[in-house]
């Protein structure tokens, strides 16, 4: 077995109520260069020195925009992290690489039926012994070790900012008319934050990224329960299924990535997730 294998399957879906699919989500071998598209069948990769890249996008400003905005975001941040060589010039990298891909979209906005188009951003980069997780909007990312769900993105949304000042609470923030009001997106305005954390990985460690049509349609408690399941594609395909049973209002896309290898440490039941975790760039919320 290699240091780190990474067993990883993705799944997107229009859904029920919208006509057009304006996320977007990508699995690159920065090695090779060779992707793995969305698939009924989950992909075992050995990870390399360059790492495995895992990128989901939830594209915005209607009809064909949005669907633009998330393609050309992927694309941009692919074709500039694969150049990536030294583990000190990840977080310079990715924050370079987001703000050329949203100067990008704001010059492509300009165009006639494209105004106002934007798109989040949740990347992971796995390389060994380590991931690096990008956020950019309100699509998440969770880790499942040892039985606890943990969210490692924080939503940059407007009922995340009423919450942590207190002005809304939790349970409130689930059911608002306001909860799909972002602070920030890629291609929104001429300035971006992209908030950036690191992650010392651990043997049976399994990551879910999401669009918040996913994550509105299934609570963390059922979340929880499906990524337990044993096949990432397997877990990907309810995880849709369920979201649409439920109306499926929304676009719906999830990635499943499971961590192995004999260079990863066990897991300890003594171990903290903040003991692992350490936030390299925060969204402040002022630009």
């Amino acid at each position: 077995m290699n240091d780190l294998q990474i067993n990883v399957a993705a799944l997107t879906d229009v859904g029920r109520v919208r006509n057009v699919n304006e996320d977007a989500c990508s699995i690159t071998d920065l090695d090779t260069g060779r992707r793995f598209e969305p698939a009924a069948a989950s992909s075992s990769i050995d990870v390399g020195p360059r790492g495995l890249l895992l990128l989901l996008s939830d594209g915005m400003g209607g009809h064909a925009a949005g669907e633009v905005a998330s393609t050309m975001l992927l694309d941009s941040l692919r074709e500039a992290l694969g150049g990536l060589t030294d583990r000190d010039s990840i977080v310079p990298g990715l924050t370079a690489a987001v703000r050329a891909a949203n100067a990008e979209i704001l010059d492509a906005a300009k165009e006639e039926g494209r105004r106002g188009m934007g798109a989040t951003l949740t990347a992971l980069l796995f390389r060994p012994h380590e991931a690096t997780i990008a956020e950019v909007g309100d699509s998440r990312a969770y880790l499942l070790r040892e039985g606890t769900l943990h969210q490692l993105t924080r939503d940059q949304s407007l009922v995340q900012f009423l919450v942590d000042h207190g002005a809304l609470t939790p349970e409130a923030a689930k059911t608002s008319k306001r909860k799909n009001v972002l602070l920030q997106a890629v291609g929104i305005g001429e300035e971006v934050q992209t908030a950036i954390g690191r992650l010392k990985l651990r043997r049976k460690d399994r990551f879910l990224l999401c669009c918040d049509g996913l994550s509105n349609a299934i609570p963390d408690d059922e979340l929880k329960s499906l990524l337990e399941g044993a096949d990432p594609a397997e877990v990907c395909r309810r995880m849709v299924e369920l979201a649409n049973e439920r109306g499926g209002a929304d676009n719906l896309t999830a990635i499943v990535a499971h961590v192995d290898g004999k260079g990863l440490e066990e897991p300890s039941p003594t171990e903290t997730l903040s003991g692992t975790f350490e936030v390299l760039q925060s969204f402040t919320g002022a630009t």
